[in-house]
């Protein structure tokens, strides 16, 4: 058996790979919306459909941790998104592009389940509070792909970048779970405390509240890492490269806010910190999509650096709200973090299914600037859900 630290240095390992891997496509959409020649509306509405490889993984994978370990679930996941991304990146069919978004979607949701279930086992056995900070690691990954994304952009073709990466990460991912495996999740050998499907399912219940608030919570990041780039490089006319500045100062900040978060809990409530985290995000958010936009795109560099502010607050400022709130959801539930993740994860993927869609077709109606203020207004709904955490 590996000792807490290493164990936990393991778990910083794989999420900051976990990052640096799913996210290092993201920059450079402009240039995968390009290969495919699709509008703005087609192209968010592709991305969405990943959504229902997110939902046949949250669906099941819970009861296969549970059954077969996390180690299993772990290799077979790695491979399944590393490849899928590779594929996505080289394509310029739109029907290759939607089967391998949707199993990218699964094996991304299967690998979050394994990995997450980890997380919570460590945090159980060692009483430390370790989600938020892992998650920092996965924010810490992301931020690096950005940088080498906007470094490599004119430099690199997307296919090679992509391609390179990914072999790169999954390699080392491969690797730190086979030297990780004595600590890894063991397959349940008990038939009597062994989970049924069917259990699951008669316990599944909406928890508006959760997963409300974490609809509310993330779905900042996920506007912010599927159009950012394409906004600033098309709508305000930004070139090759620093159009990807205040996407990777929102990373940067959000890393900043998960790895600090700790110490803050000995001297505000939860409830307090969501509150003020939330509205300050989503007000700074709000107002920086609204100046740029009515300043239009003849300055340039009071765009970059007007943006490089907005999104720093609102990087830091929704940093934690969403490992927070599944910290909650885990404590409210009977059922184990393997499973408690699947079923929060599979209502809220449903509901940022339909929000992708909305944000996408808003874009393509109006405009993406008009688009980007919709997860600002949800950030600014976080506190009717912060009631979570007096129960939690």
């Amino acid at each position: 058996m590996l000792t807490q630290e290493k164990e936990l240095n393991g778990l910083k390992v794989i999420f900051f790979l976990f990052g640096l891997s799913i996210m290092s496509w993201v920059p450079r959409f402009p240039e995968v919306k390009a290969h495919l020649g699709l509008s703005n509306g087609e192209f968010g509405s592709l991305i969405s459909l990943g959504a229902i490889g997110n939902a046949f993984a949250l669906l099941t994978v819970g009861h296969l941790v549970h059954k077969y370990g996390a180690r299993l679930m772990m290799q077979i996941s790695t491979v399944v998104f590393s490849l899928s991304i590779i594929v996505l990146s080289h394509t310029t069919s739109s029907l290759i592009f939607l089967v391998f978004m949707m199993l990218q979607g699964a094996g991304i949701s299967a690998f979050h389940i394994s990995i997450n279930s980890q997380g919570f086992n460590f945090q159980d056995r060692s009483k430390k509070q370790v989600i938020t900070l892992l998650s920092g690691y996965w924010s810490s990954g992301a931020l690096i792909t950005s940088v080498i994304a906007g470094i490599l952009v004119d430099l690199v073709s997307l296919e090679t970048h992509i391609a390179v990466l990914s072999i790169f990460c999954l390699a080392i991912m491969l690797r730190t779970i086979n030297r990780m495996s004595p600590n890894l999740l063991k397959p349940n050998e008990n038939p009597e405390s062994a989970l049924k499907l069917s259990e699951t399912f008669k316990g599944f219940n909406f928890d508006i509240l959760v997963s409300g608030g974490l609809l509310c919570a993330i779905m900042l990041e996920f506007a912010v890492g599927d159009w950012s780039a394409i906004f600033l490089k098309e709508d305000m006319g930004i070139l090759s490269g620093i159009h990807t500045l205040p996407f990777i100062l929102f990373t940067l900040t959000m890393i900043v806010g998960r790895l600090n978060f700790h110490r803050l809990l000995p001297r505000y409530s939860m409830q307090h910190l969501t509150r003020v985290a939330s509205l300050t995000s989503g007000i700074s958010f709000l107002a920086g999509i609204v100046v740029v936009s009515a300043l239009g795109t003849k300055n340039h560099a009071l765009t970059i650096i007007i943006l490089s502010i907005s999104f720093t607050i609102a990087g830091i400022g929704s940093s934690f709200l969403g490992p927070s709130m599944m910290n909650a959801a885990n404590s409210r539930s009977r059922f184990p973090a393997s499973v408690v993740i699947g079923q929060i994860g599979v209502i809220n993927i449903c509901l940022v299914f339909v929000m992708r869609w909305v944000i996408a077709w808003t874009a393509e109606a109006t405009s993406l600037s008009i688009a980007l203020c919709i997860p600002g207004i949800m950030l600014l709904l976080v506190p009717y859900f912060s009631k979570i955490f007096k129960s939690a």
